[in-house]
């Protein structure tokens, strides 16, 4: 099943948020999924296991440089092509 989630990051206390979203969307490995990155979240689509693993990677990633929220919005119809 294709699905497609808007995954937006939010590191909490610190000024170097863009830098924590940045190193967690490098963490993504090329080609498992699709990744379009916008100024406010990012659209993960792609197989469901592969969505849901680059998912958890953003947040564990960020999550080692401190506190972190992520809000999600995940579709298995709208926006999956």
């Amino acid at each position: 099943m294709m699905l497609a989630c808007e995954a937006a990051l939010y590191p909490l206390g610190t000024a170097h948020y863009s830098r924590i979203i940045k190193e967690a969307l490098a963490a993504v490995p090329v080609g498992k999924v699709e990744l379009e990155v916008g100024s406010m979240s990012t659209v993960i689509r792609g197989e469901d296991d592969e969505v849901w693993k680059a998912v958890r990677l953003l947040f564990e990633v960020a999550a080692k440089s401190g506190d972190v929220v992520m809000v999600l919005t995940v579709s298995n119809r709208c926006g999956c092509r």
